[in-house]
């Protein structure tokens, strides 16, 4: 996979399951490379920036449209405390071209959640397929408790 030993700063929930070719519409099913729209340009992928800071997301409300490409640069801006990104419905909304983190690039289209130690980030390469809205939070203890979530939502394309 690419994910060389002695990578620090940062703990991944991977999942590369392999399913069918067609995702539903409820429930869990993993995504998987055959969830990628195809004739995506990734030279046109829209960047996003998301701190994740002690006891917030900034922003905390995020609008992203289904079937066209993103790169998220998620930055655990704290120098005390790791941050992490959770939501499974979110995450199974989504299909992954690729994550770099530390300059190693992970090729996966799918991961659970998204684990950063202080002043580390990592670049999320994502396509959105599912529509919906998501509420994401850090779970690390207190965290969600003091105001640390926020919202995806995934639109329709026009």
């Amino acid at each position: 996979m690419g994910v060389k030993a002695g990578l620090t700063g940062l703990v991944l929930g991977l999942n590369l399951a392999v399913t069918g070719p067609v995702y539903a519409e409820a429930g869990h099913d993993d995504p998987t490379i055959t969830w990628m729209p195809a004739n995506i340009d990734w030279k046109k992928a829209e960047t996003i920036s998301i701190l994740l800071e002690d006891n917030l997301f900034t922003p905390d409300d995020v609008v992203l449209t289904a079937g066209k490409p993103y790169k998220l640069v998620l930055t655990n801006v704290s120098d005390r405390h790791e941050h992490d990104l959770v939501d499974l419905a979110f995450f199974h909304s989504v299909v992954f071209q690729k994550l770099i983190i530390g300059g190693v690039e992970i090729d996966t289209p799918h991961a659970h959640s998204l684990l950063l130690e202080p002043n580390t980030s990592a670049n999320l390469y994502l396509v959105p397929v599912k529509t919906g809205e998501y509420e994401v939070y850090c779970s690390v203890e207190g965290h969600r408790d003091d105001g640390m979530e926020g919202f995806f939502t995934i639109e329709a394309a026009e």
